[in-house]
């Protein structure tokens, strides 16, 4: 062999070049390439928080509406979700949210949104109570795969079919194979040698350093890790701990306590200014408060019995959309009060305490201008202050007998007072002991004056006019009042049943009562224009029917006063047909 020409190449027993195992020389082996990433799971929805907690909701369509409605797509059953509340979209290789109108608003990692806002691998939409986290890996990070594990593929024995073919030998210029000459030769030297030492060296030092360098960055990929998860954790007791504040001032809404609940709000829009929903319920607390507090002070009001005060701040109040309920019951309440404190006023009125009387229905009639019972013992009460505050004159003559100051006191109502003198002046004078005995028992009749019936109650009146002498004290016009109404349903019944004398004196006995009975002088200008109408069917039926003619002309006498034509022309008729 020549130094400058190539060995002759063997060849295999079959032909081909030595170790090749085909008509062609074996290709070289290259690194391995990287591993396909492994397949990322589809873009989904995870429930953190709310009454779907735990769930997930897999984003396989191209768009999902979210809601309390049963026909979304996603149904949450949460009350602080709105039926129609997010829509979440495909938008090119990515997601987007949006929020459709809802009452609570949406907020995207802790922020409030307001127009269609992409999500990234991680993001927390909060809607209400409910919490759904975002989770998309094939668009977050980049999973670039190892070499497959196992050992290197070795070189199979020679002459084996798909073996790898033998490293050929040193080769020295142009290719060709060197001799152990030009091996011994080229032997490397004691500086390239340790030459080489430094760059293994220096190799082994960058590889260390990269895993050391490998080493830093996951931990500080843990640690951002652990940031993260540090920040949600905080993120999500900060949202409960707002969530809790919201929910304690609508539970105070709800009680009508607005102060109690326009603080918890302040509290909450100090924390979170853009708090969803928060500057709605201030607004409303704005307006609410002053109705509540007029409430409360009307309410007051009526505990103390101050009608027209109440009155007046329940009118103030206006429209209220919170507080309707409360405001109509205590409407209501003063009505009932206003019932009651007439009642009162006429049981001061008929024991003598004017002045409490007039003050009570004043009162009444400043929150009701129209009551009629307020206004009846206003009137009552008001003349007997003009009377019992006029000086009475001077009277120059014989001195009062003892009983007369007594009468007086009766007359004005005061019984208590007239039993006093009576009492002291009935050892000396018989009368004061008479008239104490009729005091006495109109003071028993008087006590059950609701219960009497009319034979107790003309018994009551003709007791006051022999008592005063046919001057009628104040008890005894109320009396009277009651006598008159009771005297007037019988004239009506006597009247409707055609029993006309009957009527007529029932009509009578009322006016006596009460002389101002406009039913009772109504039923007596009636039967005096009947009368005539009478007295002619009782001519008519003198001759052939006189029995059935004399109780007609007698009701002729009854119907018409002493004046009448008719009296006197039935009267005698009366005499003549009795004979």
């Amino acid at each position: 062999m020549s130094n400058g020409s190539p060995p002759a190449r063997r060849r295999h027993p079959s032909g081909a070049p030595s170790g090749g195992t085909g008509s062609r020389p074996a290709a070289r082996r290259t690194a391995p390439r990287a591993a396909a990433a492994p397949v990322a799971s589809a873009p989904r929805l995870i429930c953190i928080a709310g009454p779907k907690d735990g769930e997930e909701f897999a984003l396989s369509e191209d768009e999902y509406v979210i809601g309390r409605a049963t026909d979304n797509a996603i149904c949450i059953p949460d009350t602080s979700v709105s039926r129609k509340h997010i829509a979440v979209r495909k938008s090119g290789a990515g997601w987007t949210v949006s929020d459709l109108g809802s009452g609570n608003g949406t907020l995207v990692n802790g922020d409030v949104i307001n127009d269609e806002t992409p999500l990234a691998n991680g993001d927390v939409i909060t809607l209400g109570d409910t919490e759904l986290r975002f989770e998309d890996l094939a668009n977050s990070t980049m999973m670039v795969g190892s070499p497959p594990p196992g050992p290197r593929p070795r070189p199979a024995a020679s002459g084996a079919r798909g073996a790898v073919p033998a490293r050929p030998g040193p080769r020295g210029e142009g290719g060709r194979v060197r001799s152990s000459r030009h091996a011994a030769a080229a032997a490397p030297t004691p500086e390239e040698l340790k030459k080489k030492k430094l760059i293994k060296l220096a190799a082994v030092g960058v590889v260390v350093l990269l895993f050391v360098g490998l080493g830093v960055v996951r931990m500080n990929v843990q640690q951002q890790h652990q940031l993260a998860a540090e920040e949600a954790r905080q993120g999500k007791s900060r949202r409960e701990m707002l969530g809790g504040l919201f929910q304690d001032a609508k539970n105070l809404v709800r009680e009508g306590k607005w102060v109690e609940a326009k603080a918890k709000l302040e509290e909450l829009q100090g924390e979170a200014p853009n708090y969803p929903g928060v500057a709605d319920y201030l607004g409303h607390a704005a307006r609410e408060i002053p109705i509540q507090e007029k409430l409360t002070g009307a309410r007051a009001a009526l505990a103390k019995k101050e009608l027209g005060k109440a009155s007046g701040l329940l009118a103030s109040t206006g429209e209220s959309q919170f507080l309707y309920e409360q405001v109509n019951a205590a409407k209501r309440e003063l009505f009932e009060s206003a019932d009651v404190r007439t009642r009162e006023s006429r049981k001061l009125l008929d024991e003598g305490q004017l002045d409490m009387a007039k003050a009570i229905t004043d009162d009444v009639l400043v929150a009701f201008p129209e009551h009629r019972d307020a206004k009846l013992i206003n009137e009552q009460a008001a003349q007997a202050i003009i009377v019992r505050d006029t000086p009475k004159p001077v009277i120059q003559g014989p001195a009062p007998k003892p009983w007369e100051p007594a009468v007086d006191r009766f007359r004005d109502g005061d019984m208590s007072g007239a039993v006093a003198i009576l009492n002291a002046c009935m050892a000396r004078t018989p009368q004061c002991k008479k008239v104490l005995g009729q005091v006495t028992e109109f003071g028993n009749l008087y006590k059950r004056l609701e219960d009497l019936d009319a034979k107790g109650l003309s018994k009551l009146m003709s007791l006051d006019k022999d008592i005063t002498g046919g001057r009628p004290s104040k008890m005894a016009r109320n009396a009277g009042t009651r006598a008159a109404t009771i005297f007037y349903k019988g004239a009506t019944a006597a009247k409707a049943a055609g029993q006309w004398s009957r009527a007529m004196d029932y009509s009578r006995k009322a006016l006596q009562a009460d002389p101002g009975h406009t039913g009772a002088t109504n039923i007596i200008s009636e039967l005096r224009a009947k009368a005539k109408d009478v007295y002619l069917q009782a001519y008519s039926l003198k001759d052939g029917s006189p029995e059935e003619a004399l109780p007609k002309f007698k009701d002729v006498v009854a119907m018409t006063p002493p004046d009448d034509e008719y009296h006197d022309k039935a009267k005698t008729w009366v005499e003549k047909l009795s004979r």
